[in-house]
C-alpha cells in the first residue's frame, strides 16, 4: 500500500509507516489509534497498541474483529509498561504528557525500540501559547524536544509544531501545540 498525499487526506503516522517492511512490529502508545493500527495491520506488520482507556481498546478490538485484523491490546498507562520484545517503529498519537515526563517516556521508547527502529510522534503541547523561543518560558516547545533528543542514543529526523484545536469531552475547545516528530534510535 502507498499514500498519495494528492488523492487522500495528510496522515502524518502513515506517510512515516508505510515503508516498513512486513512482518516488522509497531507498537501504538496514547489514543486514538483505530485507523492507522487497522492501516497498518492491513499492510502486514505486526500490530500492539497501549492505552490507558479500555473502551479506545474494546472499539480497537471490534473493528479489527470486522476487518479479520489481529492485533494485541495492553490496558495499562505509560508508567507501567512493560513489554515483552523490542519494536520496528513506535507511534505516539496526540499523547498529552507534562513536560516533566518527556524525559522519562523518550527513554522508554528508545530502550524498546530495535536498533535504527523509529518513533513517529504527536505529543499536545502544556499551558498557554506562546511566542517566546525561551525553553524556560516554553519548556513544552521544540527547542525543548531538540534539547532532549540531543541527549538521548537517537537521530532527530523530523521535527515540528503547528497550531491545532483540541475539542475536550465536553465540547470545550482550546487552541493548543501539536509538536510532530520522528527520531530514529542509534
Amino acid at each position: 500500500m502507498t499514500l498519495d498525499r494528492r488523492t487522500e487526506p495528510f496522515n502524518f503516522a502513515m506517510a512515516n509507516l508505510s515503508a516498513l517492511p512486513a512482518g516488522s512490529r509497531v507498537l501504538f502508545l496514547g489514543k486514538n489509534h483505530t485507523k492507522n493500527a487497522l492501516l497498518i495491520a492491513k499492510l502486514g506488520l505486526h500490530v500492539e497498541v497501549l492505552d490507558a482507556d479500555n473502551t479506545e481498546l474494546v472499539l480497537l478490538q471490534e473493528e479489527a474483529s470486522k476487518e479479520g485484523l489481529f492485533l494485541i491490546t495492553r490496558h495499562t498507562r505509560v508508567e507501567y509498561w512493560q513489554l515483552p520484545h523490542t519494536y520496528d517503529a513506535i507511534v505516539l498519537g496526540e499523547l498529552d504528557l507534562p513536560s516533566s515526563k518527556h524525559t522519562f517516556l523518550f527513554e522508554k521508547i528508545l530502550s524498546s525500540l530495535a536498533p535504527k527502529g523509529i518513533l513517529v510522534g504527536e505529543v499536545l503541547g502544556e499551558g498557554k501559547l506562546s511566542t517566546t523561543l525561551d525553553p524556560a518560558i516554553e519548556p513544552y516547545g521544540l527547542i525543548a524536544l531538540y534539547t532532549l533528543f540531543e541527549s538521548l542514543p537517537c537521530r532527530l529526523i523530523k521535527l515540528g509544531k503547528e497550531l491545532t484545536q483540541v475539542v475536550h469531552k465536553k465540547g470545550v475547545k482550546e487552541e493548543r501545540y501539536l509538536l510532530r516528530m520522528v527520531i530514529q534510535k542509534c
